[in-house]
């Protein structure tokens, strides 16, 4: 696990790739979404800037920093966290179909290693 701000910018992108491939949606929109619904931030830039500010006031913004080999509290913020997150791309994207599997997925875990590590 890293904090060091180029690698969560890389993990933020490779989220929003993810999301761009999943939803088969342009990569500016997923942009977007990742960091709105997912991050809480008003805007992509305003995600970037914070990350680039290492301002980590909102605790979601941590989860820019997980991956299949983070720390268990990461995973359990995004457990604490799931159900809004959720909700939130549900509003960003009707229809979609966004469930628990695929939040989990943008983060490059499979459902099964996450309930693994959340009930450790």
């Amino acid at each position: 696990m890293s904090f060091n701000k180029e690698d969560l910018l890389v993990n933020i992108k490779r989220q929003a790739k993810r999301l761009s491939k999943l939803l088969t949606i342009p990569l500016g929109q997923a942009q977007e979404g990742v960091a709105i619904c997912l991050y809480g931030c008003g805007s992509y830039g305003d995600l970037l800037v914070k990350i680039k500010a290492e301002s980590f006031d909102n605790p979601l913004i941590a989860l820019s920093a997980l991956s299949p080999n983070s720390e268990i509290f990461l995973v359990k913020i995004l457990a604490s966290h799931l159900d809004s997150i959720i909700g939130s791309f549900e509003k960003k994207f009707p229809g979609s179909n966004i469930n628990e599997e695929l939040v989990i997925s943008l983060f490059g875990l499979s459902f099964d290693e996450f309930k693994a590590k959340i009930s450790d």
